[in-house]
């Protein structure tokens, strides 16, 4: 029976500045981003619970970089609950023909692939949504949206967003012949006859992440040009027993041109499966839209599939048809206050596990720079950079899932196969060759110039992974100590101490300046004394004209990196002490760059020039989303101003004079 203290039809409204539709990974971490930077939100979801299926599996090194810098308690229960696969297996017909270990990264504290069921990824993240002080509405759905303008008299005008949203007041938002078939991008049609209650909500900014089926990429007719592939696949999910190793990525090309993938979830004999058969049309498609593949059927398809392979169906939490979409919504925004994010924005092939990880990363992209807009810290026009940014990264995903799907599961041109194969074969000679971490670790992805990402306006900036737009390297650090007892500058010992720069990141919503003095100390004493007062005047200065909104937290943070060691005395130093020694963390506190590696990967020369001392060291502007925005050659008061120039540039006014 309906509620009835909820009128039929019953219609609310509210304000809120940002609203979130969907509430999965990618909404949830939005949301969560948000409410870390003390910026209020509102997440929506149409259905009235999570999936209890696995989904996505894998998280990638770059992922595991920015949860670990969003909440280093988040990256621990991602990594308590998570499962590392050790190997690759490749069966033709029947045969086991290659095999490969995973070889870790070398470019990321995170170097392994790690496999979490998408169950368990949005439990945790909304369990640290809840712990910052959000929470999730179930069962409501975007019904209608769109971008107000209000001109007033005195020519100024303003503009938001007005969205309808409803929720059934008895059942759920699931549709009479909704289509069962995972990728598709239809949106949903409507049930007649249905009670709802209604409410619609004033926001600054609206985030569609509700998925493929989008209701606010089709409400704002935003164009999802690409390809739907005729590839005929079967997803499954559950408990098997089998007569080879569950514990690896396996894919067996077996007969009828069928390839099965074997992806596990680190719990036993629980795996995800996924067959590849033939081709069909669209027709064929739509006449399986809500009919679901029975376990009796699938099992008969996997027997005539891999024979002599066994693999038998114990029980099935998901068993479902899927098909392959390779689009990218045409913009990422709309009108400057509707942005797509995740799924909304673009859909590929699952292979290679980058659907979530694209997902997480536009969140990590988008959420601080709408939080400084709504904070006042930042003009409107900072968030066009989401736009310059993620869709040439959409672009650049989509070209390699499709190169991972041919390496998975093949294609039915029988010399590709056969080519396949012989690849395959020679894969474990090839692969230990590899150096750096593979293409599907995300480490490599970058931005480049941009209305955010500034060259030096005279000086040459470095093209290698210090370069502007590249994700901020890490790197081993020990924090510099002063003992006034006996007048010694010492380093602690790095197996007590040790911390790495991605540590010191962990702080949403800031962005970080890195002050590379390399030897400069050594040669220089009398510098250490200035660059402290330097550094103390500018980020005073930074953080009351942009404050932030957070509670406890600043907007701008200096760490001091050094290649000064414990066998310097006091007495190089002007005073007998390096004042960064006694700074706060973000405040400049120095740091010993061992072996100055982290200078290398920035591209900083470690030793003073002898006939340019003024040009030692460098400034490095990190985003708040751990890429580099700006750098400048050396730590002078001339370096500090054309960093402080560089932020006037992209940052609004003091809020004072607002």
């Amino acid at each position: 029976m309906p509620d009835p203290s909820i009128p039929p039809n019953a219609h609310k409204t509210a304000e809120v500045p940002v609203l979130i539709s969907g509430a999965g990974p990618t909404g949830l971490f939005t949301a969560l981003l948000l409410t870390k930077m003390n910026i209020p939100c509102r997440i929506l979801e149409r259905d009235l619970h999570f999936s209890p299926l696995s989904k996505a599996l894998a998280i990638h090194s770059r992922t595991q970089e920015i949860l670990q810098m969003t909440d280093p308690e988040l990256i621990q229960q991602f990594l308590d609950v998570g499962y590392f696969p050790e190997k690759v297996r490749f069966y033709f017909d029947g045969k086991l023909v290659s095999g490969f270990d995973i070889i870790p990264g070398s470019e990321s504290h995170y170097s392994k692939i790690l496999l979490v069921p998408q169950a368990k990824t949005v439990q945790i993240l909304s369990n640290a949504l809840e712990k910052a002080g959000g929470k999730i509405e179930w069962g409501w759905e975007l019904v209608d949206t769109k971008v107000v303008e209000s001109i007033d008299g005195d020519s100024s005008s303003s503009s938001w967003v007005e969205t309808t949203v409803r929720k059934a007041i008895q059942g759920t938002n699931t549709r009479v012949g909704e289509s069962t078939i995972l990728g598709t991008v239809e949106l949903a049609g409507e049930d007649e006859e249905k009670m709802y209650e209604y409410e619609t909500i004033k926001s600054q900014y609206l985030i569609g992440s509700d998925g493929g089926r989008s209701a606010v990429r089709h409400k704002i007719q935003m164009p999802f040009p690409g390809r739907t592939r005729d590839i005929h696949m079967i997803l499954f999910d559950g408990t098997v027993k089998s007569n080879i190793s569950m514990e690896h990525f396996t894919f067996i090309s077996g007969k009828h041109n069928r390839t099965l993938g074997i992806f596990p979830i680190g719990e036993k004999d629980k795996v995800q499966l996924v067959l590849k058969l033939g081709s069909l049309t669209p027709d064929q498609f739509e006449a399986q839209k809500s009919c679901p593949p029975s376990i009796e059927a699938f099992q008969q398809l996997l027997d005539e599939s891999i024979s002599p392979l066994e693999i038998t169906i114990q029980d099935a939490k998901l068993l479902t048809h899927y098909r392959i979409n390779e689009r990218r919504a045409k913009e990422f925004s709309y009108r400057g206050r509707i942005f797509l994010a995740g799924d909304s924005a673009h859909v590929h092939s699952p292979a290679g596990g980058q659907g979530l990880n694209m997902g997480l990363q536009d969140a990590y992209n988008l959420a601080w720079k709408m939080g400084m807009v709504i904070n006042g810290t930042a003009p409107p026009s900072l968030l066009d950079s989401y736009g310059e940014e993620r869709p040439a990264i959409a672009d650049e995903v989509i070209k390699l899932t499709i190169k991972t799907l041919f390496m998975e599961f093949g294609d039915g041109n029988m010399f590709q196969r056969a080519l396949r194969r012989a690849f395959i074969t020679i894969a474990p000679i090839i692969v230990p060759l590899i150096k750096g971490s593979p293409p599907a670790s995300m480490i490599g992805l970058r931005y480049y110039e941009n209305s955010l990402n500034k060259k030096h306006k005279t000086q040459t900036t470095p093209s290698g992974t210090g370069a502007v737009g590249r994700r901020a390297q890490d790197g081993s650090l020990i924090p510099l100590q002063s003992k006034t007892s006996n007048s010694t500058i010492t380093s602690a010992t790095e197996s007590s101490t040790a911390t790495r720069l991605h540590e010191l990141m962990a702080n949403p919503g800031s962005f970080h300046i890195l002050v590379f003095t390399g030897d400069l100390w050594t040669d220089r004493p009398e510098s250490a004394d200035d660059l402290s007062k330097m550094a103390e005047r500018h980020l005073a200065h930074w953080r009351s004209k942009w404050p932030s909104a957070a509670k406890d937290q600043h907007q701008f943070r200096v760490h001091t990196l050094t290649t000064l060691y414990a066998t310097t005395t006091a007495a190089t130093v002007t005073g007998g002490a390096n004042p960064s020694m006694e700074k706060k963390m973000g405040d400049g506190a120095a740091y010993t760059d061992l072996k100055g590696l982290l200078h290398c990967r920035y591209n900083v020369d470690s030793k003073v020039n002898k006939k340019y001392p003024d040009s030692a060291g460098a400034l490095v502007v990190v985003r708040p989303d751990s890429h580099i925005a700006y750098r400048v050659q050396g730590v002078g008061e001339s370096a500090w101003k054309d960093v402080d120039e560089y932020f006037g540039s992209i940052l609004s006014h003091p809020m004072v004079e607002q």
